[in-house]
């Protein structure tokens, strides 16, 4: 029978008003049977799992379960109290990607936001599919659309990507209960916002460590979610490749676990300077960011739109990367009146609790990307809030130095003040077609794995060279060697081998700030600055002119000639595929004469001296005035 229009709407509405009396009026509660007095309401609605659950602890403001229940997040049928039909269709953990539309991502949550990261470059892997294909002779896009991890297919780049690169992708499943720890990879939202407090984790644990048929009722003590990730949820992809993760607070990582550094557990300052991970790889203590020093975290610098995207796929991470350090040490910063914020930035700054007081500016970035950490007050300075604690740090301008410095109006602040970097120059890549390897796109074992190997990492500081990202004479900015490699592309046992052979530097900003600069002479005179590789630089002089000369400290290369670890020749200009990044190069035989000409006459002046300073003023009359004693470079 049909029920005419008016009179289910009448239905409808006395429903929820005997749902809302029910809410809000103990005494109605009392009266109904003891399940339902137990089960609780939920937005308005009779939420069944806390009859069971209502003791669970952990989850707090809007993720309550006396304000969302427990369906929100992890489905289920709320209304039943049958224990198989209420958990039928639960999802264990809710964020992971493949379901945070109707998890995280549902209506009334966060519906705006879940698109986003889905198409963000942590979740694409587009920049680390493009270049690796590319390595490898391959098309970045040979289909005509953005690469993505999870439509990776099976050829020679791929292959290789599926084994032994894709495993960070935020599409990967998290599957069991547990921290975001060292070796956590993927997860979706949870890779971020997941955090396990003492008691959950310690309860979690417990619960582990039970014999499955003694596993009567799962842990009350629930992990919560944060506005606030720790540094620790970068670490686990962030401590591999680029290592910044390592290198912002100070670690190197070695491939020489011998002697004395077999055993960083032993005591004395010798334990305090290494350290073992979870994954059994060594670190060294080198020396730290700046900014970790003064307590910033990974949040404080790095945005919303940095992190979740902002809505559009991209090739390259510097299509997403939106900070730089002149949006926070400039002499004037870039900022946004209260009332022209966007309303994202409003509501970060609400669930923050922060308020912009009169005269009070939030900063943006050059580009107008809102920094809500950043207060800029005309006459008193900017200030950045750390996020995690609210505790303010006041930004200062840069020094004269890096602003007034003539001939270096190219230099990133990078160039100068990077302390170091992790290198790598050497890998031999080989397909084993008779083992078997994990493939992480598939999360299955197949036959047929690739092997690397690599030589001997090393702190030292950057090579510089040159980065083009649009119609300007490029700016000088900080490289290490990305892929000096043998690659073996033959997968077939018992063919000839398919080498190929790549020598690419990659940018790299390794997140070494420190406030003091690297001197004149490791630029101008330094031949792995110069991208010559490791070995003896020297100036000869014989008269008034003088012959710079380099012995390399490596082996050349059967395949081009150049010294192991060099990213270009000397007083030569290399040209072809040189950089895993697009507009990047080293410096020209020409660049380096012009350097080397300064290096030259930092042979016997000091970068400080009043001859350089006018030198630095005006370098042709500095020249033109020399003393007679003074040997300028003779070039080959």
């Amino acid at each position: 029978m049909r029920v005419p229009a008016r009179v289910a709407a009448g239905l409808a509405l006395l429903l929820i008003l005997a749902a809302v009396l029910l809410a809000v009026s103990p005494s109605l509660r009392d009266e109904l049977p003891a399940p339902l007095r137990r089960a609780g309401f939920a937005l308005g609605l009779g939420e069944g799992c806390l009859a069971c659950h209502s003791a669970v602890t952990g989850l707090e403001g809007a993720h309550a379960p006396a304000r969302i229940g427990c369906a929100s997040c992890h489905g289920g049928d709320a209304r039943s109290r049958d224990k198989t039909v209420a958990h039928a269709g639960m999802v264990l953990i809710p964020g992971n990607l493949a379901d945070a539309a109707k998890t995280c991502g549902q209506a009334g949550c966060h519906a705006a936001i879940v698109p986003r990261v889905k198409r963000s470059i942590m979740a694409t892997m587009a920049g680390v599919i493009a270049v690796d294909r590319e390595a490898l002779g391959e098309p970045a896009m040979p289909d005509g659309r953005i690469p993505h991890a999870a439509r990776l297919g099976h050829g020679v780049a791929d292959s290789h990507l599926r084994e032994l690169c894709v495993g960070c992708h935020l599409g990967q499943a998290k599957t069991e209960w547990g921290p975001i720890g060292q070796e956590s990879q993927g997860g979706g939202c949870n890779a971020c916002h997941l955090e396990y407090g003492a008691g959950a984790a310690q309860a979690v644990k417990a619960y582990a460590a039970m014999p499955r048929e003694a596993r009567k009722a799962i842990p009350s003590a629930h992990p919560s979610l944060t506005l606030n990730p720790r540094n620790d949820h970068c670490f686990g992809c962030h401590s591999r490749s680029g290592r910044i993760a390592l290198s912002y607070e100070g670690w190197n990582e070695f491939r020489e676990a011998t002697g004395d550094n077999a055993a960083p557990t032993a005591g004395g300052d010798r334990a305090a300077s290494l350290r073992k991970l979870d994954d059994g790889r060594f670190l060294q203590k080198v020396v730290a960011d700046v900014h970790h020093e003064r307590g910033l975290e990974c949040i404080d610098c790095h945005t919303a739109n940095e992190l979740m995207g902002a809505g559009a796929e991209v090739l390259r991470k510097s299509q997403q990367q939106k900070v730089g350090c002149e949006d926070c040490h400039a002499a004037k910063l870039a900022s946004v009146a209260p009332e022209n914020l966007d309303p994202e930035s409003r509501l970060l700054m609400t669930l923050r609790k922060w308020q912009l007081a009169p005269g009070q500016r939030m900063g943006t970035t050059r580009d107008g990307e809102p920094l809500v950490n950043v207060v800029v007050e005309e006459g008193r300075g900017a200030r950045l809030l750390r996020k995690r604690t609210g505790a303010a740090h006041l930004l200062k301008p840069p020094a004269a130095a890096c602003t007034q410095a003539k001939g270096h109006e190219r230099l990133s602040c990078a160039s100068c003040h990077t302390a170091w970097a992790p290198r790598c120059v050497a890998c031999h890549t080989q397909f084993d077609p008779k083992d078997e390897g994990f493939d992480h796109a598939a999360q299955a074992w197949v036959k047929g794995t690739w092997n690397e190997t690599a030589g001997p990492f090393e702190p030292l500081p950057p090579t510089l060279g040159v980065l083009h990202d649009g119609p300007t004479r490029g700016a000088i900015d900080t490289f290490v060697p990305g892929m000096i490699m043998t690659f073996d592309r033959n997968r077939e046992e018992g063919k000839a081998p398919d080498i190929l052979f790549r020598r690419l530097y990659a940018k790299l900003h390794s997140h070494t700030t420190r406030r003091e600069a690297r001197d004149c002479r490791s630029c101008h005179a330094d031949p792995v600055a110069l991208g010559f590789g490791k070995g003896e630089l020297r100036y000869e002089a014989k008269g008034r002119t003088g012959r710079w000369t380099f012995r390399p400290a490596a082996k050349p290369s059967p395949h081009d000639g150049l010294p192991e670890d060099a990213w270009t020749g000397f007083l030569a200009t290399r040209t072809g595929m040189v950089s895993t990044r697009e507009g990047a190069r080293p410096f020209s035989a020409e660049e380096q004469r012009r350097i080397l000409t300064v290096g030259a006459c930092l042979s016997c002046h000091a970068g400080d001296s009043p001859v350089m300073r006018r030198a630095q003023a005006d370098f042709a009359a500095a020249v033109a005035g020399r003393s007679p004693r003074c040997a300028m470079p003779a070039w080959p």
